[in-house]
């Protein structure tokens, strides 16, 4: 058996980007989809704007359009439905709205580059799966390298066709990685369709809690809860995930060693995701 077929335990980690690695709270596609739609005279709340977090940004742009409240405001102002014509119009927008707003929420969440190490110690491969472009990620990949955070390989939606919750961004960096079988994979992510995504590909589905979308809270916003506002915050955001049924929730990121440890005494015994 050659060894990338070896599968005695975890091989490789695949991480999301805003929210799990880069963006604490996952700011920045939230700040450039309500500008986004600012810019045409529709007002929409950060919640709407990050209910479909994690798919395609044109996928993400159309479930806004498509929202009935969104989609009856948006009719008031421009006379007219939402139509795929605005979608495309909407989206070649937004590309160049979102390399500039990504610029300054880049910030690699706190405990990342120790993760990435000790993963690499281990002999285990890192990638990253999107929502975003390949032609949104330029300044983005830069950044995240100056913050310390460089994995294996970056794949978006436009080197497959297709963005999450289909598993092909997945199969493309094992593929690329040259590393099977696929329950070898551990999928780190902040969303519903990181989740989704994992059970497509036939990952283990890992979700992180306090910095990403579900809670959605800056660091400084974070600590200015009171105790009740945390717990309410955090048990509203474990559940939205855990309806989605990953295999673990984790507070952060900075925590995924000990879930890869078990992961792999799980595959040791036979066990798959």
């Amino acid at each position: 058996m050659s060894q990338n077929m070896q599968s005695h335990g975890v091989r490789a980690v695949i991480f999301d980007i805003s929210g799990t690695t880069l963006d604490f709270g996952s700011r920045g596609p939230v700040v450039a989809f309500v500008e986004l739609f600012g810019r045409h005279g529709v007002a929409v709340t950060e919640a709407e704007a990050r209910a479909p977090m994690g798919i395609h940004k044109k996928d993400h742009i159309w479930a806004m359009l498509t929202d009935a409240s969104i989609a009856e405001r948006w009719k008031r102002v421009a006379g007219a439905a939402p139509a795929l014509e605005d979608l495309d119009r909407l989206y070649a927008e937004f590309t160049s709205l979102l390399v500039e707003v990504l610029k300054r929420h880049c910030d690699v969440i706190p405990g990342v580059p120790e993760v990435v190490r000790e993963l690499r110690a281990r002999g285990i491969k890192i990638a990253n799966t999107t929502g975003f472009d390949s032609a949104m990620m330029v300044d983005l990949i830069r950044l995240a390298a100056e913050g310390g955070y460089t994995p294996d390989l970056w794949v978006c939606p436009d080197h497959v066709g297709i963005g999450r919750p289909a598993p092909w961004m997945a199969f493309h960096a094992a593929r690329q990685l040259d590393i099977y079988p696929m329950s070898t994979f551990v999928k780190v992510g902040d969303t519903l369709a990181d989740v989704q995504e994992a059970h497509a590909a036939g990952m283990w589905a890992v979700s992180v809690l306090r910095h990403g979308n579900e809670v959605g809270l800056s660091r400084e916003a974070l600590s200015q809860l009171s105790p009740a506002e945390w717990d309410q915050r955090m048990s509203h955001a474990r559940g939205r995930l855990a309806a989605k049924g990953p295999h673990y929730i984790i507070d952060s990121t900075a925590n995924l060693i000990p879930v890869v440890d078990s992961i792999t005494a799980r595959l040791v015994r036979g066990e798959r995701p």
